[in-house]
């Protein structure tokens, strides 16, 4: 299958034992049909990677709340305001999002959110 981050959660959310890119060797696809016939799961080293990131990057609630309102450019006292916390925990919601995205990127942090349906463009 495709090297694509968004195929490789729609086949695991509807259920896939397993997951192997088209590039790989013969060898390895027969392998990995061995192993869902065998009852077991296999997903290759870089979906496995890819899905590994997904679950370390998931943000909270809270963290998915302040990064919306980031967004809108609010500052984190007037986003601890509208939330009703600290704008002391508002920091460190922004530094969890930043280390949970692996990221000091802003126009990371906006690709995330884009890509997760959290921001539209106007």
């Amino acid at each position: 299958m495709h090297d694509n981050e968004e195929y490789i959660r729609r086949a695991v959310a509807c259920g896939a034992a397993g997951y192997v890119l088209k590039d790989a060797s013969a060898e390895h696809m027969v392998f990995a049909l061995r192993e869902v016939a065998s009852g077991r799961s296999h997903f290759g080293s870089s979906v496995s990677r890819a899905l590994l990131e997904e679950k370390e990057g998931r943000l909270t609630q809270r963290e998915t709340d302040v990064l919306k309102l980031m967004f809108e450019g609010m500052s984190s006292r007037d986003i601890g305001e509208a939330l009703a916390i600290s704008a002391r925990t508002v920091e460190s919601h922004r530094s969890n999002i930043y280390r949970k995205l692996n990221t000091n990127s802003m126009a990371r942090l906006f690709r995330y959110a884009m890509r997760h349906g959290l921001v539209e463009l106007e």
